[in-house]
């Protein structure tokens, strides 16, 4: 949330620097900054490799503070959760995998980094990024390493790599949504199974509320055909889950021992069709808010959409 506040607090501050840069005849230093280095720059360099490194580093400090440090800790091992989450928890590795290849690509073009090394590079560091919680995931009690997890990793990172290898661009891109619909369960007992598995907070419930995040593909049809459709415009098919009160199934113990099984309720899978946004597109004869919006492009545009449940 923090992260998209100050996005868009940086748009409007570069638009209006932009604009009165225009208006006195003279050319934006935001849009300098944003532009591209045409042959590699050792000093862009030096600033993104230490911008990625100081950002694995706060990440997973933080992540080994505020999660990880309070369940046990356990030698090594693997476990099997490919059916965990109707396999939600699968797509957002992929989407994490995807996204942190993408922006690794776009600081590494910055630098001046050919297409092909950029992409080759970016999609290591997604991969690597998104890999090592299944470092920390594998010496703790509570989870284990997952080679599906691993596995969507790849694909994530992968689809972003070969995407840029054949166009040089991202003409099908994966974005997130969060319905942000409350709980409005009957009972206290299920109130507080969605409390305890999902959090009370909008940032808890972002990460970790699988019955609310949908994992989207968005296609740009113009990108395949251009002229035939606004160059803007894409089609959005999404994946997401609802009705889930646990991992595999709606069981579970409470923290006073007390077996509960809801299996009454049924789990769905999601299927949702809709329409969204590139939102690159919409400022393309603007460095400074093209380079804002491709960071914001990973999120997808509240469009209505057609459900599918099975």
């Amino acid at each position: 949330m923090f992260i998209l506040l100050i996005v868009i607090g940086y748009i409007l501050f570069a638009s209006y620097v932009r604009d009165k840069a225009k208006t006195a005849g003279q050319i934006s230093t935001t849009d300098k900054l944003v532009t591209c280095a045409t042959v590699p720059d050792k000093g862009r360099l030096v600033k993104v490799a230490g911008f990625i490194g100081g950002i694995y580093l706060v990440i997973f400090t933080w992540l080994n503070f505020a999660w990880y440090r309070r369940y046990p800790r356990s030698g090594f091992h693997w476990f099997d959760d490919r059916g965990e989450w109707n396999q939600i928890d699968k797509a957002g590795h992929m989407y994490g995998a995807y996204f942190e290849t993408v922006w690794a690509y776009e600081l590494l073009r910055w630098s001046g980094v050919d297409n092909k090394r950029a992409a080759i590079t970016a999609a290591f560091i997604g991969m690597g990024f998104e890999s090592t919680i299944e470092v920390w995931d594998g010496f703790s009690t509570k989870w284990g390493a997952s080679w599906s997890d691993l596995v969507a990793n790849g694909m994530g990172a992968m689809l972003a790599m070969v995407q840029y290898l054949l166009w040089e661009e991202q003409r099908i891109m994966c974005k997130f949504s969060y319905n942000g619909n409350e709980y409005k369960y009957p009972t206290q007992e299920l109130k507080d199974r969605a409390d305890d598995l999902f959090g009370k907070s909008f940032f808890e419930k972002v990460l970790k509320d699988y019955n609310n995040i949908t994992l989207w593909l968005s296609i740009n049809p113009s990108k395949f055909f251009p002229g035939k459709t606004p160059d803007w415009g894409c089609f959005a098919i999404g994946y997401g889950g609802e009705n889930m009160l646990g991992g595999f199934e709606n069981k579970w113990i409470d923290k006073d021992g007390k077996h509960h099984d809801r299996s009454d309720l049924p789990r769905y899978r999601t299927l949702k069709f809709s329409l969204d946004a590139d939102l690159p597109r919409l400022r393309m004869n603007d460095p400074t808010g093209k380079a804002a919006f491709k960071a914001l492009n990973i999120i997808k545009m509240p469009f209505p959409s057609y459900k599918i449940r099975f």
